[in-house]
């Protein structure tokens, strides 16, 4: 690859915090430094993957590129992907921040399409793409939001409309943000373990406009490894989605009412359907103040359901 030559243009800062992705890490540097857009910054940060070094020894042989500003290894893990993000953002020179996680890939257009969206207006505080979600047999699929047409959303017409129940940027690696507004942040994110990057993104829009792009430029890697489904399992999650939700009715981005309907909603798909140990379940259900006769409805709705199979 050339060196940097346009320094018209915006820098961004790309930072890419691998664990344990050995297998995967070519593609994934590979697919950056393959972008169109060619003015940017490569962070790569290894959370003291145990693999035997076969994480090192990839990472290695693009130290000499001229892309590459950071490399850095942590002699203990950190136990957290949002206190990796933080080490990136210190070390992040650019005008804009792009967190491509080591074992997702991308269309060689991406950066071109997110930063013309960010440089358009000094109003949007993030631009993120549409995602496509590929494993290990070839399944392709689309994940995530999926409208057909570009859009510009207030921040918090954003949070009502694709944050209360979930959230509308289900992957870091779409996403390409301003640092000048990352810097405004009061942080809440990094109090979490799981559920960090909604909250990231929540506060994000708290600072101004999103921009979506309607092409399917970032692809999303499903494997067996992927943290959601553990910290789904062992309640993490749950919790932490509850202060969120708490969060974004004391900012009054939802009603009372919106409220009640997202936290009936989430309860009964995420801790009811989902976790079957009996005593995490009933901690769970007084983390969202579920009531007993709450409880015997979701029972009942599932013994319907059953009955019409």
């Amino acid at each position: 690859m050339g060196k940097i030559l346009d320094t018209s243009q915006s820098l961004v800062s790309v930072i890419i915090p691998n664990y344990c992705h050995s297998k995967y890490l070519d593609e994934r540097i590979n697919s950056v430094l393959s972008q169109s857009y060619q003015n940017f910054e490569i962070i790569i940060l290894d959370d003291c993957s145990p693999d035997g070094g076969a994480s090192r020894r990839v990472i290695e042989k693009y130290r000499s590129n001229p892309h590459v500003s950071h490399i850095l290894y942590n002699d203990e893990n950190s136990g957290s992907t949002f206190v990796q993000w933080n080490k990136g953002f210190s070390l992040a020179k650019g005008d804009y921040i792009w967190i491509a996680e080591s074992d997702d890939s991308c269309d060689d257009r991406l950066l071109e399409a997110l930063v013309a969206l960010l440089d358009k207006s000094a109003s949007i505080s993030v631009a993120f793409c549409k995602s496509v979600a590929f494993n290990e047999n070839g399944l392709w699929k689309p994940i995530g939001y999926q409208g057909e047409e570009d859009l510009v959303l207030e921040g918090c017409q954003f949070i009502h409309d694709r944050m209360r129940s979930g959230t509308g940027i289900l992957n870091a690696s779409s996403a390409v943000f301003r640092k000048k507004m990352l810097l405004q942040l009061q942080g809440v994110y990094r109090d979490f373990k799981a559920s960090g990057d909604r909250m990231f993104w929540i506060e994000m829009a708290e600072q101004g406009d999103v921009a979506y792009a309607r092409m399917g430029l970032n692809k999303y890697r499903m494997h067996p490894a992927n943290s959601t489904k553990k910290f789904g399992a062992t309640g993490i999650n749950q919790r932490e989605d509850k202060k969120i939700l708490d969060y974004l009715l004391r900012g009054k981005y939802i009603t009372p009412l919106e409220y009640k309907k997202c936290a009936d909603i989430y309860v009964r798909v995420h801790i009811f359907e989902m976790i079957t140990d009996k005593k995490l379940k009933k901690d769970l259900y007084k983390v969202w103040n579920v009531s007993a006769f709450r409880q015997f409805l979701y029972r009942v709705k599932a013994w319907r359901r059953r009955l019409s199979v």
